[in-house]
């Protein structure tokens, strides 16, 4: 059954808004995957510009009081204690809860109780739950449906390609090169050739009707809304709904060079930025109204300043259909319609007959295990969006649009796993709403619960590494945490987070959730101190002093 209509925010207020002002990017530091697989701008020259590449910038850590050097038992909370007090997160809000893994025994803990912006921690919840509820083999299937063709091949009607709600239809997290991103729509395109389709008399239908939902997550910010991390969110996913610009200087004076992967004519690209000479200020900025896909260019690039920048798409689901009637025309098909899209509302009129059409093409998924790990692995936005979708599609709610039914999953799971409702509030799957809150203790709360989860193994291995891969990859290198920790980065603009695993010098397992919000001083003040209190972690001997007083005592 359809679900029915509810207002959304952002459709009463975001086009209005967009067709009179749309959003302007200045240049600044671009933070990490959170906004969560934040890296608006990617250098592509040695010399670095002012965006900085997906993996979050290092500040030198404040040494512990003895590096490298085992922490005693009743010394962790004292280090918490003046973690917080340092005097670049002055003014900043800190949260840090650690736990035993097998006991509960509270080994540490400041505002542990007190609800905060998780950022991209919640998708430890969102991918928890996903596990939980729709298992790690969970698959769906993206379909092409013609009406029956003549024995020439050709079709009377439109060509329908549905979307069920695959993040996956992309390779860019999962293969070596970018250029193979569009590699899932391109099968599709061969099976439909290799049905004898050769002419289509009506429309390519970007179908994404599967979810009743709002594209834009409650409580995103509008400046996140042009960026890859604050994409449009459909049932018809493909190449992570956004572009990829690699922008280049060339001579002083002139305009800069632009590439656009993949290579497609839905966007507009209007170039006014110059090269600049010598050292000028990098006054580079790049501007893509709410409800087009008009890109202006304008200002100047240093010399040194080439960049990647990954720019969201307006309208999901046409640009699917636009790119597959590309390569359908490509591969000899002739199509006389253009391009439309169908969403639940339409559907809701005028229903997919499928009794009457035949599916020419078709893809599976990835099972749900791989989605987790790349939610995870680089904090993909949409990963989890599309993953809260599922599991309020799952509960079957047609009262309710995909994303808030999914919220409401989401939170009966926390429920069962023994966190309290008074310490969350949910309003996406990605962490990117400003509308969130979680307490540290409902983090550990949920990482014990999930050690002995039958998924736990999937969960654990979703995890980045410190100093091996994912968001963690350049922290806590040449340390006890090294290889050792696991954990979920997220970060907003004044948000650091960290939660998750390590195994201390004693051997014991720690589950641990470290926050600062309003980080109004550098940021990496907050990745500095989430670092320094992994590090600490991994040297704690709690549990071998415990036994050498016993002993002592005997």
């Amino acid at each position: 059954m359809l679900q029915q209509p509810c207002p959304a925010f952002w459709l009463k207020a975001a086009v209005g808004l967009a067709l009179t002002t749309g959003l302007l990017w200045k240049p600044a530091p671009v933070v990490e995957a959170q906004r969560a697989g934040r890296s608006a701008a990617r250098p592509v020259q040695k010399a670095a510009p002012k965006s900085s590449p997906k993996g979050t910038p290092q500040s030198p850590s404040a040494p512990l009081a003895s590096p490298g050097k085992p922490l005693p038992a009743g010394a962790l909370q004292a280090f918490v204690e003046q973690l917080a007090a340092r005097p670049a997160l002055q003014g900043a809000r800190l949260g840090i809860h650690i736990e035993d893994a097998e006991t509960g025994e509270v080994l540490a803990d400041v505002a542990g109780e007190k609800r905060f912006l998780p950022a991209s921690n919640m998708k430890l919840v969102t991918t928890a739950a996903a596990l939980d509820v729709l298992g790690p083999d969970f698959r769906v299937r993206t379909s092409v449906y013609v009406p029956p063709p003549d024995a020439n091949g050709v079709v009377t009607g439109d060509l329908t390609l549905v979307g069920r709600g695959d993040p996956t239809i992309s390779d860019r997290y999962n293969a070596d090169k970018k250029d193979t991103r569009l590699t899932p729509l391109e099968q599709l395109a061969d099976q439909v050739a290799a049905a004898g389709i050769r002419e289509i008399t009506g429309d390519v239908v970007g179908d994404e009707s599967y979810f009743r939902a709002a594209p834009l997550g409650d409580g995103w910010g509008w400046d996140d809304l042009q960026w890859y991390y604050g994409a449009e969110v459909s049932a018809l996913s493909v190449a992570d709904n956004h572009v990829t610009l690699t922008v280049a200087p060339t001579r002083p004076g002139e305009k800069v060079a632009v590439t656009c992967t993949p290579a497609t004519d839905y966007i507009t690209l209007r170039n006014e930025a110059v090269t600049a000479a010598g050292k000028e200020t990098d006054t580079f900025g790049l501007h893509r109204g709410l409800a087009d896909n008009v890109i202006e260019l304008y200002g100047a690039l240093p010399p040194n300043g080439g960049r990647e920048l990954g720019v969201a798409i307006h309208d999901p689901a046409r640009f699917a259909a636009h790119l597959f009637r590309d390569m359908l025309v490509r591969r000899g098909i002739v199509v006389r319609g253009g391009i439309r899209r169908a969403d639940a509302n339409l559907r809701q009129r005028q229903p997919l007959a499928l009794e009457t059409l035949r599916e020419v093409a078709f893809i599976e998924s990835p099972p749900l295990a791989l989605w987790v790990r790349t939610t995870n692995k680089i904090s993909s936005n949409l990963y989890a969006e599309l993953l809260l979708r599922h599991l309020g599609k799952a509960r079957g709610a047609p009262d309710k649009d995909a994303d808030v039914a999914g919220c409401e999953v989401v939170a009966d799971f926390l429920a069962r796993a023994g966190v309290a409702v008074t310490e969350l509030k949910i309003r996406d799957g990605s962490g990117l709403s400003r509308l969130d809150n979680l307490t540290p203790g409902a983090l550990t709360t949920l990482l014990r619960f999930m050690r002995k989860h039958p998924t736990w193994d999937v969960f654990y291995d979703s995890l980045p590494i410190a100093g091996v891969d994912g968001t963690l990859r350049s922290r806590m290198k040449g340390t006890r945490a090294a290889e050792n920790l696991r954990a979920k980065t997220g970060t907003l603009d004044d948000v650091s987070a960290l939660a998750g695993y390590v195994t201390a010098a004693d051997g014991r397992v720690l589950v641990f959730s470290f926050v600062a919000n309003h980080l109004n001083t550098a940021r990496t003040a907050g990745v500095a101190a989430g670092d320094d209190l992994g590090k600490a972690m991994a040297e704690y001997t709690g549990a071998a002093a415990k036994t050498a007083a016993v002993e002592t005592e005997q």
